[in-house]
């Protein structure tokens, strides 16, 4: 029996399918594509293999993108689908297995068998969503972060998963290491910026999921600077939210530009316009932001003004006395 998850023939399956959708003609095919036209037929008749270099420049020929190929992989043969997330309850949509202890141990436990890094997605935004009780919620939070450090620590591009992860832990982390790994994502996304405009679609596909969690990883880093009295970095955050403009357009990142503008208008002295903004902000976050969904956002949506602007309250008040 083979090891590979995914059979050849459900690769050339999906291969064949895209490549007749897209009605990319074989000679069109054979002019951007190293591959003998006898050999490229065998394969798209079910014959033979072609070399990974080979795979993927058809796959960039026809226009299609590695993720969008391996979705209708398994939404024909759902058969592939690993169960281990909804089995271990960490699936979002999953209301009858909140995180234990003993989830944790056995999700770290499988993730040391696999590397699989679904497994620590899944679990710390589990946790974040499931757990009520704020301090069992950080006990199971650190019983899985080292693990995610290490994973981290070890990166120079960060995926759509390590930020979601990240922007799990974020509070968890000292300080200065919350910084430098949001230095380096920026620095990600200022080189992912200057590919726009050329119709890639591996970043139109990405670019949701990396708006998202970059921005909620520099709001977050924001309330941190705010924190700990740290003014260089409370402007260049304030000035880089204010400031980004992304390729995609994406609600949750409007609502944390709001919640931003709040706190500068704050900062600024103009408390009335900073209370209305919030309270604008606040009704729509409880309309918007689905905490099953998006729980990193929700304890935005569930603070009150005043409960939200103590972080900014206690810096102004610092900056003043100081």
């Amino acid at each position: 029996m083979s090891k590979n998850r995914l059979p050849a023939e459900a690769i050339r399956e999906a291969m064949i399918y895209f490549v007749k959708e897209r009605k990319v003609s074989v000679p069109v095919i054979l002019k951007h594509v190293d591959i003998s036209r006898s050999r490229l037929y065998d394969y798209l008749q079910g014959n033979g293999k072609v070399s990974e270099t080979t795979l993927m420049n058809i796959l960039v020929t026809i226009g299609v993108s590695y993720d969008e190929l391996m979705l209708h992989i398994y939404m024909t043969h759902p058969e592939l689908l690993d169960g281990t997330i909804k089995e271990l309850g960490l699936d979002m949509y999953s209301d009858t297995m909140t995180p234990t202890e003993a989830t944790v141990i056995k999700t770290l436990s499988i993730y040391s068998q696999t590397q699989d890094v679904r497994l620590l997605v899944n679990l710390v935004r589990a946790i974040n969503a499931q757990v009520r009780d704020e301090i069992e919620k950080y006990r199971l939070i650190e019983l899985a972060r080292p693990t995610i450090i290490q994973l981290l620590s070890a990166r120079e591009f960060f995926t759509a998963n390590d930020m979601l992860m990240f922007a799990n832990i974020i509070r968890h982390e000292p300080y200065h290491v919350a910084k430098l790994v949001v230095s380096q994502i920026s620095e990600q996304h200022e080189s992912m910026a200057k590919l726009t405009g050329y119709g890639l679609v591996e970043l139109d596909n990405f670019a949701a999921t990396e708006v998202r969690n970059t921005t909620l990883l520099h709001f977050q880093l924001l309330i941190m600077a705010l924190e700990n009295y740290d003014s260089a970095t409370v402007v260049h955050t304030i000035d880089f939210l204010r400031d980004y403009r992304l390729p995609t357009e994406s609600p949750y990142f409007g609502f944390v530009k709001k919640m931003v503008a709040v706190i500068e208008l704050y900062l600024n002295d103009d408390n009335e316009a900073a209370m209305r903004l919030w309270q604008q902000a606040h009704e729509a976050a409880q309309f918007l932001v689905d905490e099953v969904i998006w729980s990193t956002y929700a304890f935005i949506a569930r603070h009150s003004y005043e409960e939200f602007i103590t972080p900014a309250y206690a810096y102004k008040r610092h900056m003043i006395e100081r």
